[in-house]
């Protein structure tokens, strides 16, 4: 693997954004880990109780928002639109699932992670599909942990139409990603791979660990065929 399929989480960020005719460029500091989780400590997810209705409602977006005018050092533009843009590049990680025949092990298990990063060549933004993570398998403790945090809820006194506010798991997860973590393909820092489990717990992007260890604690999907009836033949 050459130098130029890492992610060099060390290194800025640049966020190019093409709208019509026109280009617009934004770079983006690392970003820390208290910035990450003040994101997640932001993302309002409520369920509100009208007569026989619940009526639930997630904003991210604003969450997000205020994290790009925290990471942001410098921006061709400070329209609204261009701002939720790189909000949305910074938080693209996602699990892929399909074609995975490794993902289990001899005790150890994998998640691979797509994700836009930064613009490459001809100021082209890149996704990369070869950000590998490797666990330790989680023991029962470890998933009650997680469990127990990713199901958090607080009713909201006062309400008379019963507001219900959940809490998410990020801080658990990477505090989890920490524990279980073995090796990593796909990232570096300054332009050396990433090794060891000290070096990628303290460099790891923090929304890289929380989307890598909650596929982790996910249940693999079952592939079910249904009976044909004798009747529909």
């Amino acid at each position: 693997m050459s130098t130029t399929d890492f992610i060099d989480l060390a290194q800025p960020r640049i966020i190019v954004i093409r709208q019509g005719a026109r280009t617009y460029s934004f770079t983006v500091k690392p970003i820390t880990e208290a910035r990450w989780f003040k994101y997640f400590d932001g993302i309002v997810s409520t369920a509100e109780r009208d007569g026989k209705q619940v009526i639930q409602h997630t904003d991210a977006a604003s969450a997000g928002l205020e994290l790009a005018d925290a990471v942001i050092t410098e921006g061709t533009s400070g329209a609204l639109a261009h701002r939720l843009a790189v909000a949305n590049v910074l938080t693209s990680a996602y699990a892929v699932t399909e074609d995975i025949p490794e993902a289990y092990d001899a005790g150890r298990e994998v998640v691979r992670l797509n994700a836009v990063w930064s613009a490459g060549d001809g100021n082209a933004m890149r996704r990369y599909k070869n950000l590998v993570h490797w666990f330790d398998s989680p023991t029962a403790e470890q998933f009650r942990r997680y469990r127990r945090d990713d199901t958090r809820a607080q009713i909201v006194t006062g309400s008379r139409k019963g507001t219900t506010v959940y809490r998410g798991a990020q801080r658990t997860l990477a505090a989890l990603y920490d524990e279980l973590i073995v090796s990593v393909a796909g990232y570096a820092e300054n332009g050396v791979a990433l090794e060891g489990r000290d070096t990628i717990a303290r460099t790891m992007d923090t929304y890289h660990k929380v989307a890598a260890a909650m596929q982790l604690f996910a249940p693999a999907a079952v592939e079910i065929e249904d009976e044909i009836d004798e009747d529909d033949k």
